[in-house]
């Protein structure tokens, strides 16, 4: 029967959900094409550049570096020798692999000289630090007038939808996109759950949610989430009543339950990830969703990357930004493990075409 779960008929939510075969080409084919899409004429152009050149199928791996030294501080540079160090991330960047790279303002300035002219640079105009009491908005330091003078393409921005000052941050990720496209760059948001009153930020609930405050109310050309992960057996009685909550007055919503397998120590099969992760690429049918690649693994990362790489593309969405399990490891490693994923997303039944 695969992931069909009754609930309690008294709680007067839907009976079951049924993930359909999986239709790679539907999926696909739902995505947004560049002509379809109305874009002003740069940021047209530069979305080009990042998903349809260089023998780009319309789909795209990106390299963030915006975790050292801030996000998640310089901790990685006890793992190996040059894990970390910048002037590595610019060889991998210089090996024409990736469709974009991320840098915070100050690797921005201080840096941008070491990497590729030709390859797109993600502008990461906010962050935020590791402490015990962490904010529930991030800060703002750079602008977009640097980002132009920079060259880069996009200017990205992090949200953190279920935080407690949801509000300011939304309004200041609107004011921010607004001047990006103004200034006909590419608007990229990392559409991060996160806050005290959350069962499991990376659930489906909320990364389908996420992606689509991103895309509907800030209007995002690309959306950068979390893969929709299986609830934790000991989060599961918080979701339960999490989604009972909400589904209290959208009935439907009981749905979110029906796709979680009934048995907590069960896990989800393919066809149940790519019916989950099809729900959060077509909370977005405007924008481009790229699903981020986790924390960094202890072993070899490639299989796991190469697993959920497949799945994101039958999901139909338009790739990945995998960072840490990469560049946390030796470049020419870095480089082979970025070459099979892209060998997956480039395979004829991804490709989408752009006119």
């Amino acid at each position: 029967m695969g992931l069909v779960h009754e609930l309690r008929k008294s709680e007067r939510y839907i009976d079951e959900v049924e993930p359909p075969m999986i239709d790679v080409v539907q999926n696909v084919g739902l995505r947004p094409r560049l002509d379809k899409m109305h874009l002003p004429s740069a940021i047209e152009e530069r979305l080009r550049k990042m998903l349809h050149e260089e023998g780009r199928n319309g789909t795209g791996l990106f390299l963030p570096f915006d975790q050292i030294s801030a996000e998640h501080g310089p901790g990685h540079t006890f793992v190996g020798e040059g894990v970390g160090d910048i002037r590595n991330i610019a060889k991998l960047v210089e090996s024409g692999l990736f469709s974009g790279y991320v840098l915070h303002p100050g690797n921005a300035r201080l840096f941008r000289h070491l990497f590729p002219s030709d390859v797109p640079l993600i502008y990461k105009i906010d962050g935020h630090i590791t402490q015990p009491n962490p904010a529930g908005i991030q800060a703002t330091v750079g602008s977009i007038d640097e980002a132009v003078k920079l060259g880069a393409s996009a200017v990205g921005l992090t949200i953190y939808p279920g935080s407690e000052h949801i509000r300011s941050d939304l309004e200041r990720a609107g004011e921010i996109i607004r001047r990006t496209e103004e200034a006909g760059l590419v608007s990229v948001v990392w559409a991060y759950p996160r806050g005290p009153g959350l069962s499991q930020a990376d659930s489906l609930y909320w990364t389908h949610y996420a992606v689509a405050i991103a895309s509907g109310l800030l209007g995002a050309r690309i959306i950068k989430t979390k893969f929709p992960a299986q609830v934790s057996p000991e989060n599961r009685d918080a979701y339960q009543k999490e989604i009972e909550k909400v589904a209290r007055s959208n009935r439907s919503m009981g749905a979110y339950l029906c796709l979680e397998p009934k048995d907590k120590d069960a896990q989800l099969r393919l066809e149940d990830h790519v019916y989950r992760a099809s729900l959060v690429v077509q909370a977005a049918p405007g924008s481009i969703v790229i699903f981020s690649g986790g924390p960094k693994t202890k072993e070899d990362p490639t299989d796991d990357l190469l697993n959920q790489t497949r799945i994101i593309m039958m999901a139909g969405g338009e790739g990945a930004i995998y960072g840490r399990n990469i560049w946390g490891t030796s470049v020419d490693k870095g480089l082979s493990i970025s070459q099979a994923v892209i060998d997956v997303m480039r395979r004829p039944e991804f490709s989408r075409v752009p006119y």
